[in-house]
């Protein structure tokens, strides 16, 4: 018996294959940590405006003043040039048409993905005897 030295057409097509795929998931790795961060980004800045929502549901109607104020929570420092805003004022006449005791609220967190400004903006309304009133 005569032993052959080299290497069969199935096994360079299999070297090939795997090579193929090993380029293929290391080009997509930084795009898909990418996606990774953005999506983080974006659950903590959903979560940073409900905490501000929140906070403001619990001050009774009677005190709660027409403002414009930055968002104090210490997680804000984790988005990247992260900052926000959140805005008390009275309800717009077009929508409180009957002189309801409502303020609107909206809170606006900004930060940077990739040297791109993202940003949230949530509304809700807070009515005299309404939650936590």
């Amino acid at each position: 018996m005569t032993s052959q030295k080299g290497v069969s057409l199935i096994e360079s097509l299999l070297i090939i294959v795997f090579a193929g795929i090993i380029v293929l998931l290391l080009t997509n790795i930084p795009n898909a940590l990418g996606l990774i961060n953005k999506s983080s980004h974006l659950s903590l800045a959903k979560e940073i405006a409900t905490k501000q929502i929140e906070d403001k549901r619990t001050i009774s109607f009677a005190n709660l003043a027409n403002d414009n104020s930055p968002v104090v929570d210490s997680r804000i420092g984790l988005l990247p040039g992260g900052s926000g805003t959140v805005v008390v004022e009275d309800c717009d006449q077009q929508i409180c048409t009957n002189s309801e005791h409502i303020k609107k609220i909206t809170v606006v967190i900004t930060w940077k993905d990739n040297n791109k400004t993202q940003t949230i903006n949530i509304k809700t309304f807070i009515g005299e005897g309404g939650l936590n009133q």
